[in-house]
């Protein structure tokens, strides 16, 4: 099962990979989905990049890959100057295992 989110891979400079990922509050059929989205990076490499979603994340559903973004892009360039950096859970979506119960 799926969230049906967009997202999207995209490599920034050569070894530089984030990801954004629409979030789950957005507004659905949003003129630009991007402005109701986080983003993740860098990561060294597109596995890195998927793999970091896939520990972290539910299943959007898909993604898109783009190696050539467009580097004048208002909204891309705000999301990569403010990425959450890549800090992994390392257990899997959902997984209460690393959370302190107080």
């Amino acid at each position: 099962m799926s969230t049906n989110s967009e997202c999207d891979f995209f490599q920034w400079n050569e070894g530089e990979w984030y990801y954004l990922l629409e979030d789950y509050n957005a507004p659905k059929n949003a003129w630009d989905w991007r402005e109701h989205a986080s983003c993740y990076g860098p990561f060294k490499s597109e596995e890195a990049a998927e793999k970091h979603l896939s520990d972290n994340h539910a299943n959007p559903g898909g993604s898109c890959n783009d190696t050539n973004p467009n580097k004048e892009d208002k909204v891309l360039i705000e999301h990569v100057k403010n990425a959450k950096k890549p800090v992994s859970r390392r257990s899997g979506f959902g997984s209460f295992r690393n959370y302190r119960i107080y």
